[in-house]
């Protein structure tokens, strides 16, 4: 969803096309996570077809491999957000970490937009194909290591 919103925004760029060539990395890495978050998946259908949903099992070798996957799996899924955060921050926002998305600039408190990418949107905004560049490979970098993080066990 991220990213058809992200190609919906570059195409009011009036060199959309030109945007949409350079914006590779970040597409490989979108297709990175997307095919490790399949491997998620698998663990999870291969837990609960060989062990069932709770564990529950006779036999302590199988249920302490049960509880093994199963925490491998939670700690994946439960740190995986941890891994969108860019230690930079967004450039002109320097507070706001999230590489994903963020609060767009000049909205009031306790409103509720959001935009996807905001160092890419910062810089489209700003027409500096430079720091274009910089932004999509940092954030191509955080979302591939998020995706290896995923297929660690």
């Amino acid at each position: 969803r991220q990213m058809r919103q992200r190609k919906r925004h570059t195409g009011d760029n009036a060199d959309g096309a030109t945007v949409s060539k350079k914006l590779r990395r970040l597409r490989s890495a979108q297709h990175q996570l997307k095919l490790n978050a399949r491997v998620v998946e698998h663990d999870k259908r291969h837990l609960r077809s060989v062990y069932g949903e709770d564990c529950s099992m006779t036999g302590r070798r199988r249920h302490t491999s049960c509880l093994a996957l199963r925490a491998s799996i939670n700690d994946r899924l439960a740190n995986l957000e941890r891994h969108f955060i860019d230690p930079d921050g967004v450039p002109g926002r320097e507070w706001y970490k999230h590489a994903l998305f963020g609060p767009e600039p000049e909205r009031w408190i306790g409103e509720t937009a959001h935009q996807p990418f905001p160092a890419l949107a910062a810089a489209l905004e700003s027409q500096d194909s430079r720091r274009l560049r910089l932004s999509e490979k940092g954030i191509a970098d955080i979302i591939h290591e998020a995706a290896w993080f995923l297929r660690e066990d």
